[in-house]
């Protein structure tokens, strides 16, 4: 299996993952950081139709793990598991841990939004090429601190959709 993301524009996101991201901006925020407090976050007001593709990630030791506390219900239909309490470390296949590590750990530090374009292949036995479009936001914990990072997730059907993003992302490349 290959696994490769990208940053995209907040422009190349779907409505819905917009309308997520005012939802984010809207919370409360921290008094020093300016970031959303996780304390005041609510998953039901995730817009519903990306709601069964959300994930919800404790941060550990400053970014050093991430653990799922909440692994939505169209991600167990797709993925065949339940991630719940999982750590990145045991995410299956193998070869998607360390990539989704970083891409949690890039909004730790960046301590703001990141929009990216992810291609993958599914195996079995007529492996095929798929592409999920993201927003992964961070919610600060009482100190200030990235306490848990919130990813709104689509998996794109459409082959052309997806490829328009990466004929984008490879012209902004230039």
């Amino acid at each position: 299996m290959s696994y490769r993301q990208w940053e995209i524009a907040a422009t190349e996101l779907s409505d819905t993952q917009r309308a997520g991201l005012e939802y984010w901006r809207s919370l409360p925020a921290h008094a020093d950081t300016g970031m959303p407090l996780s304390s005041s976050f609510e998953l039901l007001r995730v817009p519903a139709p990306i709601l069964p593709t959300t994930h919800v990630v404790d941060v550990i030791d400053d970014g050093r793990a991430f653990r799922y506390r909440f692994w939505g219900s169209g991600f167990r239909a797709y993925l065949g598991y339940d991630g719940t309490g999982m750590s990145t470390d045991d995410l299956h296949p193998d070869e998607i841990r360390e990539p989704v590590r970083q891409a949690y750990l890039d909004v730790v530090n960046a301590r703001k939004p990141l929009a990216m374009l992810s291609e993958f292949e599914r195996g079995g036995h007529r492996p095929r090429q798929g592409f999920q479009r993201f927003i992964r936001f961070p919610l600060a914990d009482a100190d200030g601190n990235v306490g848990q990072v919130v990813s709104l997730v689509e998996f794109l059907m459409d082959y052309y959709e997806a490829q328009e993003l990466l004929d984008a992302i490879n012209r902004d490349g230039e």
